[in-house]
């Protein structure tokens, strides 16, 4: 069976890019299967997990983020453009890989997928909540318009995956509200990569959370909730490990609120096993989120969480004062 897995990249640390590798290395070493993966934004980055050698790569390379700034007319003929060059190069690889299988972890490929003229049986993997594009929107920009927008492009996208041979999502909640208006849906839950591991003797000082610096995980709350607790526990470390856009401004709010010494930002690590032994629990602050494979990855090394409430995911991981907290989104007192 030939199947085709598209995805953005590859390079990012995600859950998501994780997901998927783990997924596509069980099938290829399997006899029967034939693994391909196309890329659109690879753009020359090293893949982040490390792949089975039978996997077929094509990185297409057309930059689709390379024209996120620029202004509005321009960047709509830009997208227009590469969307259609993307269709078809994405038909002619179908066409001459005979691919029985193609699933989307809806990129831009989403836009045109159900209506590619092919036998392919084509599925659709959401590794966000429904309203994904809207929380992208709002956890940068304020205001009605704004809001507004987000609705917009959350109808546009429900439409899109409407006709799919299946949508696969991975929460409860997700399921039943996509229920509601879609009857191709199947929940499928993350998996943990990590299996019978040695787990964190709980007895050191340090807090860690994993994840993009960006505005969807809120790291600015948990620096500001870390603010009061430092006057409390002078003596724990909170240590983040990611990359992104909001890197400088996290460095600043830590020197602002003079906490350099107890608040550091790692960068990404290719032994985070280590790290969750090294500590002694994990904390989110997400906004929103999928099903969050780092409080399964962190309760697999032993780790109680520390979790925003947040849409969706956290709550069908951890059981509130069992095996961690559920507070209240966006409450840094709360948090803290």
């Amino acid at each position: 069976m030939k199947i085709l897995y598209c995805i953005p990249s590859l390079s990012n640390p995600g859950g998501m890019e994780r997901v998927i590798t783990e997924k596509v290395n069980y099938l290829a070493a399997l006899s029967g299967f034939e693994i391909f993966i196309v890329t659109t934004d690879q753009m020359g980055k090293d893949i982040r997990f490390n792949l089975h050698d039978s996997v077929t790569l094509i990185h297409l390379d057309l930059d689709f983020d390379g024209h996120f700034n620029v202004s509005l007319i321009k960047k709509f003929l830009l997208h227009r453009q590469k969307l259609i060059d993307y269709k078809q190069k994405l038909l002619n690889i179908m066409s001459l890989h005979n691919i029985e299988i193609c699933i989307s972890l809806c990129g831009k490929e989403i836009e045109f997928f159900q209506s590619l003229p092919v036998p392919s049986k084509k599925i659709a993997e959401l590794h966000f909540a429904m309203n994904f594009r809207k929380q992208f929107i709002t956890a940068r920009k304020s205001g009605f318009i704004w809001s507004m927008f987000g609705n917009i492009r959350t109808y546009q996208f429900k439409r899109a995956v409407k006709h799919l041979d299946k949508l696969v999502v991975l929460t409860k909640n997700d399921m039943h509200q996509w229920k509601a208006t879609h009857s191709n849906i199947i929940q499928i839950p993350n998996p943990s990569p990590f299996r019978n591991v040695e787990v964190s003797d709980l007895d050191s000082k340090n807090v860690i959370t994993v994840g993009k610096l960006d505005p969807q995980k809120g790291y600015d709350m948990l620096i500001d909730a870390w603010a009061l607790i430092n006057k409390k526990c002078p003596d724990w470390m909170l240590n983040i490990y990611g990359q992104g856009e909001w890197k400088e401004m996290l460095v600043e709010k830590i020197a602002a609120l003079n906490l350099q010494e107890v608040v550091v930002l790692h960068g990404v690590s290719m032994k985070i096993a280590d790290e969750y032994k090294r500590s002694s629990f994990y904390v989110m602050s997400s906004r929103f989120e999928g099903l969050p494979m780092v409080l399964i990855e962190a309760m697999s090394f032993g780790l109680p969480i520390i979790s925003f409430d947040c849409e969706f995911g956290p709550s069908e991981i951890v059981t509130d004062g069992v095996d961690g907290y559920l507070v209240e989104p966006n409450n840094i007192e709360e948090l803290a």
